[in-house]
């Protein structure tokens, strides 16, 4: 008998109404429907995120040269408010550590109060424990459509699912020494009942976060045109949180753990495949999922896991990078001992100096074809009860044909195969991990074999150093220290800085 994976009260908070919902498969066509809903807003746009950048374009290219409103962020939502007195913008962000203050906007706040119009707010969220992170991402347009996922609307965020090696775009990188490499991500979109619990979330977030009330007028529920990646064909919904407790708030908060348990319930129920796309993996709670799956039941499982090719910075090698490389190594060795297929895989964008890994920003999970998440929550401990998280999950009791196109368009855009292709070599789940791995070994396409050792440098020499009882991938805020800084970003920046110098140098020389 099928196990129930979304379970109200325990996976999920809620199983609710979205007669029309699915996926916007990286920054072109999230940051497009993001500017088609915004355009037809009547009463309340309400954005919430880790973090904004007034700056960005929301579209590109083509589609920006025919654009009729303004295509930054900001000038975008402040006409919008000229345009519209009675539309109302709240904007709120993560109160960030200063150790992030490199990768964001500078004087933000003070930005998008200044240049926009009233009728806009844009306020930083400090309501987590010490530590944790505001990682929720979810925009709201009136109660018509709520986008939710894994994606920022800041820079270095777009692209679009060609992943070019090189692609002008994507805009530069700060002090514009080389354009932002190729980056995948998933948003998905719902409209109905889940609007309104969304709606009333964010509310409550503004609450806490802001320390005043939210006071929203009623808002229309007209349909709203945007150009979806993926439909899923499915009525209902499950939405998904994790929420650390907060013993400062009147009355105290207990924690929400909705995605921990959903991430256990969805591989315990798994049948023949998983299919994992993060940014990370290093969940002990998944892996020992994982672990107890493959122990119970002898019939061949295909995991397959897409991460990045090696983790963003000398912080994250160090509290993730090496966890996440004992773990895999631990997961291929268990699914040899117990007849199950495990393939880790990056994405490759070949260029004319070789090839250009795709940063996986995306918090995916399918199981069987039956079961689809998309969430902002990393299979990280963090995310499974530090930070702030939010996803939203459909789950058929049979194979479902839209979830399976899901899956299927994912992979064929991380292996660069034609449809045809892909019909033969994807859809299948039996031995899928067979098919990928001989891809990933002729390097015929774009799927590259994972060597699950690319942060073990610097990051587990630095590991080492540290004391044993250090949590560096905690679960709660009480185990949290501040023990790095975050030297990587520095790092980027003088070596950027270094290299105009010496280029400029060999110039000079030259002359």
């Amino acid at each position: 008998m099928t196990q129930t994976i979304l379970v109200p009260g325990r996976s999920c908070a809620i199983l609710a109404d979205a007669p029309r919902s699915g996926l916007l498969v990286d920054g072109h066509d999230y940051y497009r429907a993001v500017y088609d809903a915004c355009r037809q807003a009547r009463k309340s746009i309400l954005m919430l995120g880790w973090q904004f950048d007034s700056r960005v374009e929301l579209l590109r290219g083509d589609e920006a040269h025919d654009a009729e409103h303004p295509i930054a962020l900001l000038r975008f939502l402040t006409t919008l408010c000229e345009e519209r007195p009675e539309l109302q913008v709240r904007i709120l962000t993560w109160r960030s550590s200063p150790v992030f203050a490199l990768e964001r906007e500078p004087f933000q706040s003070l930005t998008f109060r200044l240049r926009s119009h009233d009728n806009l707010r844009f306020e930083l969220d400090s309501c987590h424990p010490l530590g944790a992170s505001q990682h929720q991402k979810v925009v709201i347009v009136d109660r018509s459509i709520a986008m939710l996922g894994g994606m920022d609307v800041c820079k270095g965020r777009w692209d679009d699912r060609a992943h070019l090696a090189h692609d002008p775009r994507r805009g530069r990188k700060p002090l514009r020494l080389a354009y932002y490499p190729p980056y995948h991500d998933v948003q998905a979109y719902v409209t109905g009942a889940a609007v309104d619990v969304l709606r009333a979330w964010f509310v409550d977030r503004w609450q806490r976060g802001c320390g005043e009330a939210l006071e929203l007028e009623d808002a229309p529920r007209d349909p709203v045109a945007i150009t979806p990646t993926l439909e899923i064909a499915l009525p209902r919904v499950g939405l998904t949180r994790t929420v650390p407790e907060l013993e400062e708030t009147d009355p105290p908060r207990p924690p929400i753990e909705e995605l921990r348990e959903l991430h256990r319930r969805a591989v315990a129920a798994a049948e023949k495949s998983i299919y994992i796309e993060n940014q990370y993996f290093c969940a002990e709670d998944l892996r020992r999922a994982l672990f107890e799956r493959m122990q119970r039941d002898d019939t061949p499982l295909e995991i397959v896991i897409v991460l990045p090719r090696r983790s963003g910075g000398i912080k994250e090698q160090v509290a993730i990078g090496v966890r996440q490389s004992e773990i895999l190594r631990e997961l291929k060795a268990m699914a040899a001992r117990t007849g199950h297929h495990v393939g880790v895989y990056y994405v490759a964008a070949p260029g004319e100096d070789g090839d250009v890994p795709v940063f996986i920003h995306s918090k995916v999970l399918a199981v069987d074809d039956r079961f689809l998440l998309v969430s902002s929550c990393n299979t990280t401990n963090r995310s499974f009860g530090l930070d702030s998280e939010l996803g939203v999950a459909w789950e058929a009791e049979r194979e479902a044909p839209s979830i399976r196109t899901a899956r299927v368009e994912l992979l064929r855009e991380h292996t660069g195969l034609d449809a045809f292709e892909a019909e033969d070599l994807l859809v299948p789940q039996a031995r899928l991990v067979a098919r990928l791995d001989e891809l990933a070994r002729a390097r015929s396409h774009r799927l590259r074999m994972h060597s699950m050792c690319e942060d073990r440098e610097p990051g587990y020499t630095i590991a080492k150093k540290l004391r044993g009882d250090v949590p560096l991938d905690p679960r709660h805020g009480d185990a949290y220290e501040e023990i790095l800084p975050e030297p990587d970003q520095w790092y980027r920046h003088v070596k950027d800085h270094l290299a105009l110098l010496m280029r400029r140098l060999r110039l000079a020389v030259g002359r």
